[in-house]
């Protein structure tokens, strides 16, 4: 998955120190995380502008945030909540999470406005045990 991002090292601080993501770091133009079964390819603006004109397709202007959901199923309630916490010091914005339709469910949105769902429900815990 690619994600836009306008500042590379304001992204990197986000998600690595926001969200806890491992990555070597800033490569050129993009910062990966390997994640299970996913890579996550964060690509500063004008680069990420080739891979859509390579498959024809113009970016569009304005905000987009909200275009798409991310979520992320997490052990515990407490992670939910330290995670949301972390989000807001490093450049992203949260609310605290709560009760929805019997998870707990803590959004935050990084520093270009992608929004991310993080859930805990009983699923999940137990396939974090």
């Amino acid at each position: 998955m690619s994600l836009p991002v306008d500042d590379l090292a304001r992204a990197l601080r986000f998600y690595r120190d926001g969200l806890g993501l491992s990555t070597p770091g800033i490569d050129d133009y993009m910062i990966t995380f390997e994640l299970p079964n996913l890579s996550l390819f964060l690509i500063e603006g004008s680069q990420y502008q080739v891979y859509l004109d390579r498959a024809g397709i113009e970016r569009p202007t304005g905000s987009v945030a909200g275009g798409c959901v991310l979520s992320c199923a997490i052990a515990t309630r407490s992670e939910v909540d330290e995670i949301v916490s972390r989000a807001a010091a490093t450049g992203g914005s949260g609310q605290p999470a709560g009760e929805q339709d019997g998870s707990y469910v803590g959004y935050v949105r990084d520093p270009d406005g992608h929004l991310w769902e993080l859930v805990h429900n009983q699923r999940t815990a137990e396939a974090a045990g």
